[in-house]
């Protein structure tokens, strides 16, 4: 007997295979226990897969009553269960020691194999790499066990392929599977004809107040090249990174097809609000209570540029930040910048009042890295401890920055940002000083419900003396930002009066451990170790323990610090923040 199956048929709902088998079809074997309850099956024999699918085949049985069933009708529902998986010879035997509870002791016989194989793509697809990578991967083989499954994963992933590659006039010219029950082998057909591929073809672009050149220069392809699902989506998630639109569809015109080949691709936008006004707020015991505000003008005028203003409070820390963005050719990745920030501080034996003007220009370097160059000009008055002192610095610098996100959430998969800068008396400033930071945040997900974090932050001011440093510009350590289990920048140098002065270099590291206990409520363990220094650094340990709970809106962290080297009398210490997952 030969039986064709063309394939697409989901497991659980296949039944058009039909074999006989005596066995299985002996007579018309009825359970003449007189019951109207419906029969319950339990099934030995078999591997967790196969079992998980004659119970699901099994289930179309669940209203039929013991007294209706038949050994033929249950043998037909195990044939059709265990086809997909390459199994045409089960052997089934039924126990019926109660009328309503039913054993079935199946041995799945041998698995079929694959004698002949016919899988091919023709057409412009044939020499495309990835469809040639599917065909290599299949397990369509001759030698191979018989997978309807695996033949239906193929037929999918070449028929998608082409969907999504611009191959529409693609088909399946033949399509089947020849299956000999006699001799427990299988033949496979399979032959997809690409057709030609369709270029993309010209882009319609919304009137909306920016500029038409501005959104035209956005696309990831231009009219001609090769149709590509995934530089639509790019297209619409760029176009809605530029926050110009409200909302963004980008849709491809099939109904306006000729003989150019060519698909005609219309972006439905709404416009954005002039205006997007945020408010936030949070709270840590290093800072106590914060508030923002920010206003932002997305499309400030026609050409696409936008300013924004940003306002932070908390009882340590007041700022006020202006930004204007001037986008370049590459709309959504470069632009030039303006940014003002005035700042006041007043912290322990610190008390400053700082303005600085930057003038920056910013670019993708690659899908990763992001790099700014620019110059900054900052002026300050401050008091550090027993110093009294104002400066100005012009500061020329380059920054180079990483951020890469888990499954585009906001928790880090790890995050690098380096800089350095200089300042010159021949530059407008009152010092020489060289300044190089970077810190770094790597997180590993060791399973489902282990992580491990590492953290690290290093920061060198090489000037003549530490006066030449402004206050803003030195380092102080300590709190949950670096160092748990002392007090918010509470470490430094002191002089002879006991009060901070600041420090020239910082280094700190981190690291912690977390396991999910219960859905979002996670525990963690953890070690940190830095100082901030001038000389010799004196190493500072924390360790303790967290309990994380990672909220829909933001990460709540708890942390029990204790400081190791921390004065007698203060060494335990409960960080407590929001927003921040390490």
């Amino acid at each position: 007997m030969l039986i064709t199956y063309s394939g697409f048929e989901q497991l659980g709902k296949r039944v058009k295979t039909s074999i006989k088998q005596t066995i299985l079809t002996a007579s018309l074997f009825v359970f003449t226990q007189h019951s109207s309850i419906a029969a319950e099956f339990k099934v030995k024999g078999l591997n967790k897969t196969l079992t998980e699918n004659v119970e699901l085949y099994l289930e179309a049985l669940a209203d039929v009553t013991a007294s209706q069933l038949s050994k033929k009708k249950i043998a037909k529902r195990i044939e059709n269960a265990l086809n997909p998986y390459g199994y045409y010879h089960p052997q089934l035997d039924i126990e019926l020691n109660d009328p309503d509870n039913i054993t079935l002791n199946i041995d799945s016989g041998p698995v079929m194999r694959i004698a002949g194989s016919d899988v091919k793509v023709s057409g412009k697809a044939s020499k495309d790499d990835e469809f040639i990578k599917i065909l290599n991967q299949s397990k369509l083989d001759s030698g191979l066990p018989l997978s309807h499954l695996e033949y239906d994963k193929t037929k999918q992933a070449i028929f998608s392929l082409a969907k999504r590659k611009g191959y529409f006039d693609g088909k399946f010219i033949e399509s089947r599977i020849e299956v000999i029950p006699s001799d427990n082998i299988a033949n496979i057909h399979l032959h997809f004809c690409s057709g030609p591929r369709y270029k993309f073809g010209s882009v319609s672009v919304p009137h909306n107040g920016v500029e038409p050149i501005r959104i035209e220069r956005i696309p990831t392809f231009k009219q001609g090249d090769d149709f590509d699902t995934i530089k639509l989506g790019q297209l619409q998630s760029d176009l809605s990174d530029t926050l110009w639109f409200r909302s963004v569809v980008v849709h491809s015109e099939f109904n306006h097809l000729d003989n150019s080949l060519e698909v005609p691709i219309e972006i439905i936008a709404e416009p954005s609000s002039r205006d997007i006004v945020q408010v936030g707020g949070g709270y840590s015991t290093d800072l106590g209570f914060r508030a923002s505000l920010n206003w932002l003008k997305p499309w400030y005028n026609r050409r696409g540029h936008s300013f924004e203003t940003q306002t932070y409070l908390s009882e340590q820390e007041q700022s006020l930040q202006l930004g204007y963005k001037i986008p370049t050719e590459k709309v959504t990745t470069d632009y030039f910048g303006i940014q003002f920030e005035s700042k006041r501080i007043d912290h322990r034996d610190t008390k400053s009042f700082s303005n600085d003007l930057k003038f920056e220009r910013y670019w993708q370097l690659d899908s990763d890295w992001q790099s700014t160059i620019y110059v900054k000009y900052l002026h300050e008055q401050y008091r550090q401890a027993s110093e009294e002192e104002q400066s100005q610095l012009f500061l020329p610098g380059i920054s180079f920055s990483q951020v890469d996100r888990k499954n585009d959430q906001l928790e880090l998969n790890h995050r690098h940002i380096y800089s350095i800068e200089y300042s010159d008396p021949s530059l407008f400033s009152d010092s020489r000083l060289l300044r190089l930071e970077g810190n770094s945040v790597v997180s590993w997900d060791i399973s489902d419900r282990q992580k491990l974090h590492f953290r690290s932050n290093v920061g060198i001011n090489i000037a003549k003396s530490l006066s030449d440093v402004p206050s803003s510009l030195r380092y102080f350590a300590g709190g949950d930002g670096n160092l748990r289990g002392y007090g918010y920048e509470s470490i430094s140098p002191r002089d002879e009066n006991g009060e901070l002065t600041g420090a020239r270099y910082m280094l700190t590291a981190g690291i912690e451990y977390q396991h999910q206990v219960y859905r979002s409520i996670w525990l963690g363990a953890f070690l940190d170790v830095g100082d901030a220094f001038d000389q010799q650094a004196d190493w500072k340990r924390g360790t303790g323990v967290n309990l994380i709970w990672n909220s829909q809106l933001m990460p709540v962290k708890l942390d029990f610090a204790y400081g190791l080297d921390a004065p007698e009398g203060d060494e335990f210490r409960i960080h407590f923040s929001l927003g921040t997952q390490f």
